[in-house]
């Protein structure tokens, strides 16, 4: 024995080699037929018991689908305009991130030409200007 198979989690599993050939004994296929009558047993058994609650089940998904639309509609009623999205579109047409804006808009009308380049970078520098700019201003919208 190696000092591998003294620490081995798994040096209970009997390890199985592709030469090996299937070896199946009587009491193998006895426990094997008692499993499958068990479990025919068992699926026609809560067959039977679906049968029964399928009625009920139809009732309380109605219910339930009635309750759902009522609080989708209470929520539409609560539901508020985010102010951040207002305060990062004027951020995007100030003076400051306006010239960072046209070379993003420059680089995607190249892009629709067919140019192989990418504007992650116009794209990113112009995002960055947008949330400096709006941070101040959403945070105090929050106090």
């Amino acid at each position: 024995m190696s000092l591998f198979d003294l620490i081995n989690p798994f040096s209970y599993i009997t390890p199985i080699h592709a030469d090996d050939e299937p070896v199946e004994s009587e009491s193998a296929v006895v426990v094997a037929a008692d499993v499958v009558e068990a479990e025919v047993e068992v699926i026609e058994s809560v067959e039977a018991s679906n049968a029964d609650s399928e009625s009920n089940d139809e009732e309380e998904e109605q219910e339930e689908e009635e309750e759902e639309e009522d609080e989708e509609e209470e929520d539409e009623e609560q539901e508020d305009e985010d102010p951040a999205e207002a305060i990062k579109a004027a951020c995007g047409e100030t003076m400051s991130c306006k010239s960072l804006k046209h070379h993003y808009e420059e680089c995607a009308a190249r892009v629709e030409n067919g140019s192989k380049e990418s504007c992650a970078e116009e794209l990113l520098h112009f995002m960055h200007c947008v949330d400096h700019c709006a941070a101040e201003k959403i945070f105090a919208k929050l106090k």
